[in-house]
């Protein structure tokens, strides 16, 4: 599928290339220059980044990600901050086109989503499960709950920004007892990095240039195929 044939926004769409790294090799902003022919500042603060992964009883988004399926799907809330403390939550209904993707992100009132577990439907959220997401939302449930520490980084031309995640801890998510979801000492650890760089299709071709130093390969590996793979509910990818 060719991105110019999608009937979206072209402006929206961006290129997302993920990038795993061994624990040690990148820590710092002085770490990740030393790797690039360009420089970089930190953009915002680090922060903690929760998220509860939603699919399919089969699982249709992860198989849609291995199989390698152009347009594919992924449904999450996310907060920021305290893995207890959900504060501001939204939704995000992110869609990829091959290489390139966007999002649309909805807020979401904190105690609906609470008290009903998480589900999102169009009885508790109305607004949200309009004709466009009904049949995507409605047939999905939590299955995963994610959290890492994140750093931003940008380009000085502002054209590429860099995030790079660490403290990656992932659980699946419990209907049974609500809170176990947010106690930390209850997750898995995944002990490597995540470098990603963002980007609009239309700076493609030097980004290929701006990562070909980096001390690693890319990856098409996602945080969710790595926690469903790590916590042995997914084939191996």
């Amino acid at each position: 599928m060719n991105y110019k044939d999608i009937k979206v926004d072209k402006s929206s769409l961006r290129y997302e290339r993920k990038f795993l790294l061994d624990d040690y090799l990148i820590n710092t902003l002085e770490d990740l220059n030393s790797f690039l022919p360009i420089n970089l500042f930190e953009q915002h603060k680090e922060r903690r980044i929760n998220s509860v992964y939603y699919d399919t009883n089969d699982l249709k988004f992860s198989k849609q990600n291995i199989d390698g399926i152009n347009l594919r799907k992924k449904i999450r809330v996310r907060y920021y901050g305290p893995l207890q403390d959900i504060d501001s939550p939204k939704l995000e209904l992110k869609l990829k086109y091959g290489l390139v993707g966007n999002k649309e992100i909805y807020n979401l009132n904190k105690n609906e989503l609470c008290k009903n577990y998480f589900l999102i439907n169009n009885l508790v959220f109305p607004e949200i499960i309009n004709n466009k997401n009904q049949n995507l939302l409605v047939s999905t449930k939590p299955k995963l709950i994610i959290s890492y520490k994140r750093k931003y980084f940008l380009s000085i031309c502002q054209r590429y920004r860099f995030t790079l995640d660490s403290n990656i801890i992932f659980k699946i998510f419990d209907f049974s007892d609500l809170d176990s979801n947010f106690r930390d000492n209850l997750f898995y650890s995944y002990h490597k990095k995540i470098l990603e760089i963002k980007y609009s299709h239309n700076d493609e071709l030097f980004a290929n240039h701006l990562t070909r130093n980096l001390p690693t390969r890319l990856s098409t590996v996602s945080k969710y195929l790595i926690a469903l793979n790590s916590l042995g509910l997914a084939s191996p990818f």
